[in-house]
């Protein structure tokens, strides 16, 4: 009887040792898996000066160039043969990665490299959030046409959810991402308290939806022809145009006017330049462009002395591009 009940005993601890290494295994495997770790790096901005005083003028906050607590990238493992086989997920930082200039994200396990990877900077602006991709890996990303005046540390800063940037990457252990838009910097003199402000493109749409072949986009091939572009307008649209149409490139315009909401007011001084930043699609504001600015007293006064084709105006990735109007804003009205 006891050597039974001993018998019956040692089955048991066996039992719950195979359950124990079972789940131990497990755990294991799932964290081996399904989580990963990955080093962001972000670049700076270049800084182009005013186009009005011919020299470099820099008074861009470097917390701009930071990551922000719980920011997220969108990462795709990109099949380029079939699209519907590409992997798509969010990966995201925590609160230690607030103010730094790289961070880790963490995320899903992407699996064996398909082709290549490709990483996305916000994952707001991707429309169908982390909906599978067609055969043709095609993405649609949206350009809102309305900005929040923003500072840090009580100095003026960029609408951080106007930014973008990309990358294309053969290795996803740590990599620097590349801006997609440029920065309009542009500084005011007045004597009322700016409620809102428009910036009123002659030629292009600054807002809209935009698709395109993920597996098909080159960072340095756009940053390139855009460089170029920006630097002698007319003589590489071809080049231009011909990189859209590997894109598979297609647009849904949804207006000329990007706005710049200040919903606190910002009081302008008429002796003291009040600085305003706007982040602005690559090739903006070449053909010229107006400023229309609204006051919290419900007045508005307009800015027209760039409103032609001047080469300086263009804006450009990752380029910061100042603009100082001599008009003194609100007088007389």
């Amino acid at each position: 009887m006891k050597n039974q009940k001993e018998l019956i005993r040692m089955k048991k601890l066996f039992f719950i040792a195979c359950i124990a290494g079972s789940m131990a295994l497990l755990a294991s495997s799932c964290k081996k898996n399904e989580e990963k770790e990955v080093t962001i790096n972000l670049p700076q901005w270049e800084e182009f000066g005013d186009v009005d005083e011919g020299r470099l003028y820099v008074d861009f906050t470097t917390n701009l160039y930071k990551w922000n607590a719980n920011d997220e990238v969108m990462f795709y493992n990109l099949d380029a043969e079939d699209g519907t086989n590409t992997f798509k997920t969010i990966y995201s930082t925590n609160g230690n990665a607030e103010g730094q200039t790289n961070a880790i994200f963490t995320g899903d396990d992407l699996g064996a490299k398909k082709d290549h990877y490709f990483v996305f900077y916000p994952v707001s602006k991707i429309v169908n959030g982390t909906a599978a991709l067609d055969a043709d890996n095609y993405e649609t990303f949206n350009v809102p046409g309305e900005q929040t005046y923003t500072t840090i540390n009580g100095n003026p800063t960029v609408d951080p959810a106007s930014l973008a940037a990309a990358c294309e990457t053969e290795n996803v252990q740590s990599f620097m991402m590349k801006h997609i838009f440029g920065v309009m910097r542009l500084k005011l003199k007045g004597v009322k308290t700016v409620d809102h402000l428009e910036v009123v493109d002659n030629s292009f749409n600054l807002s809209g939806n935009v698709t395109m072949k993920l597996h098909e986009v080159n960072m340095t091939t756009f940053s390139d022809i855009m460089d170029a572009y920006a630097a002698d307008y007319g003589s590489h649209e071809a080049d231009l145009a011909e990189y859209l149409q590997v894109l598979g490139y297609s647009s849904e315009p949804a207006g000329k006017t990007m706005v710049l909401n200040c919903p606190n007011g910002v009081q302008l001084s008429e002796n003291t330049q009040t600085v305003f930043y706007i982040s602005m699609r690559p090739g903006a504001l070449v053909n010229g462009f107006k400023v229309n600015v609204y006051f919290t007293d419900g007045t508005h006064d307009a800015i027209d002395q760039y409103n032609s084709f001047k080469q300086s105006y263009c804006i450009k990735p990752g380029v910061i591009k100042g603009f100082a109007p001599t008009k003194v804003l609100g007088q007389n009205l």
